[in-house]
């Protein structure tokens, strides 16, 4: 696939414009333009955690799974839908090696297997990428 693994730290700036950045605005543009992008399967549930932590009230956390579903769905974003049992050792091993989560591992592991570079705003994730020669937007 030629594309771009696209970060939930992207795809959720979008939907405030105090969240957003001039790297998420360019992945943006990219895909309206009609680039490909594909995240995790397992990663959409992950979404409401992010407005959890983030202290957003349930008007805001309904507009937000509203932003996600209608308009990011409107971009043709792929879900990768690999198993878990197929990833779960990569996964566990970025993790280690990397000392990272096992979401941003996801992402990671989803980035090397489609050889594609990773769009984040994590500087942690983006750091592990880098050191597995994964690039990074």
């Amino acid at each position: 696939m030629n594309g771009i693994v696209v970060d939930a730290s992207v795809t959720l700036s979008w939907c405030f414009a105090e969240e957003q950045t001039p790297l998420s605005l360019i992945v943006l543009d990219r895909l309206n333009a009609g680039e490909a992008a594909c995240r995790p399967g397992f990663s959409v549930a992950g979404n409401s955690q992010f407005f959890t932590r983030r202290g957003e009230n349930g008007t805001n956390l309904a507009r937000s799974n509203a932003f996600v579903l209608r308009d990011i769905g409107a971009l043709h974003l792929t879900l990768d839908h690999e198993s878990f049992e197929q990833v779960s050792g990569p996964v566990q091993t970025l993790c280690r090696d990397h000392r990272i989560t096992p979401y941003d591992a996801l992402y990671i592991e989803l980035a090397i297997r489609l050889q594609c570079p990773l769009a984040t705003l994590d500087r942690l994730q983006q750091k592990a990428a880098k050191e597995l020669g994964v690039g990074c937007l």
